[in-house]
């Protein structure tokens, strides 16, 4: 499938450098208004290839002109997932340059621009669970705290899968067992474990403590994309939007004998 859309990785500086962030300018019906995100775009009918397209946003958004030759490499076309499909497919590429451009935004396309050093996202206290612009507080999403909203989102998960941060081996079952043991652990009893993706407690889900649990840095954050905790239910959704829920048995769900 060929890509539909395309970023540019711009890295700037020695080892481990910096890279350029844009804030995007806030639009009605832009699935991404107001995020931080990478320059780029749509790949226009005249764009010979993503590169091009890559390349031409970056001028475009930016007013930072490479050349091809500024390529480090492409990198794996990658899913972007807004709320509703369908989603897009994202041609990534790499650039460096020795020192950081001077940026010229295009108001319509960005409202601000930083050059977020590699470090920092290289740092594991920086990584925590958070809730976002735009949706629910009970919901939490793997970040970066900035100015304005936090880095997350598909910017944040290509970025930090680039960076070779997210555990290989982890999956939506991990982290839905860590989950669960933590409950276990307030003395939350369990009704069962494991059906069709599914766990049940008996009781009322501890909403303030899971949150604050799971709100703090840790290794858990590698393992979601999303973690949604109401009084009914716990909804957890993997590296790979693989979903698990831990439901109350308040909710109306079939009882099932723990195994």
């Amino acid at each position: 499938m060929e890509a539909e859309a395309a970023v540019a990785i711009v890295q700037a500086g020695h080892a481990p450098g910096a890279v350029l962030l844009i804030r995007r300018a806030e639009r009605a019906g832009d699935s991404w208004s107001g995020h931080w995100s990478l320059p780029g775009g749509r790949r226009d009918p005249e764009d010979p290839d993503a590169l091009h397209t890559a390349l031409r946003e970056l001028a475009e958004e930016c007013g930072i002109r490479l050349t091809p030759d500024h390529l480090q490499a492409p990198l794996p076309p990658t899913l972007a997932r807004r709320q509703t499909p369908p989603y897009l497919l994202v041609a990534p590429f790499l650039f460096r340059v020795d020192a950081e451009p001077a940026t010229t935004l295009d108001p319509r396309e960005a409202a601000h621009s930083i050059w977020m050093p590699v470090s920092d996202m290289l740092d594991p206290r920086r990584h925590a669970l958070r809730p976002v612009p735009g949706r629910p507080s009970s919901m939490l999403f793997p970040s970066i705290e900035l100015d304005g909203p936090p880095l997350w989102g598909f910017t944040y998960r290509l970025l930090t899968d680039w960076l070779g941060l997210n555990c290989p081996g982890e999956s939506g079952l991990h982290a839905a067992e860590t989950v669960l043991r933590f409950l276990t652990s307030l003395g939350v009893p369990m009704s069962y474990v494991w059906k069709e993706g599914t766990a049940a407690v008996r009781g009322p889900i501890p909403v303030a403590e899971v949150l604050s649990e799971f709100g703090k840095p840790g290794t858990h954050v590698s393992a979601l994309n999303c973690l949604e905790v109401t009084p009914e239910q716990i909804r957890i959704l993997g590296p790979e939007f693989e979903e698990y829920r831990i439901i109350s048995d308040t909710s109306e769900f079939p009882r099932t004998p723990r195994a």
